[in-house]
């Protein structure tokens, strides 16, 4: 139960909630988790959430060198994420455990 979305959609970990128990790291389909052994606490990306919150890209999204990683919403049309979406082929991972499902909203986690 520590795991929870925010209004617009990100996925953060409430540190003070967290008991732990390293089921998440486990669970998670994408092997983003990890646990955190001086806080004893499990944690995640939180994709700069202080950054877009303010309008401002994850600093991963901001310093990548070549502009790899692309950040947005895609629920909003004119978003670079939504036009890549549009334009070109991609995949997720592990689409049997059903994650193709979380990039389009239609499964909500925590």
């Amino acid at each position: 139960g520590a795991t929870y979305r925010t209004k617009d959609g990100v996925v953060l970990v409430d540190h003070e909630y967290c008991i732990g128990c390293r089921y998440c790291v486990q669970a998670c389909p994408y092997g983003a988790r990890l646990f955190n052994e001086e806080e004893g606490v499990s944690d995640k990306c939180n994709w700069c959430y202080h950054r877009v919150t303010k309008g401002l890209p994850p600093v991963c999204v901001e310093v990548c060198p070549v502009g790899a990683r692309m950040f947005g919403d895609i629920s909003d049309r004119n978003s670079v994420v939504s036009k890549i979406l549009k334009q070109s082929a991609f995949g997720v991972l592990k689409p049997e455990l059903g994650t193709e499902m979380l990039l389009f909203g239609k499964r909500k986690w925590g």
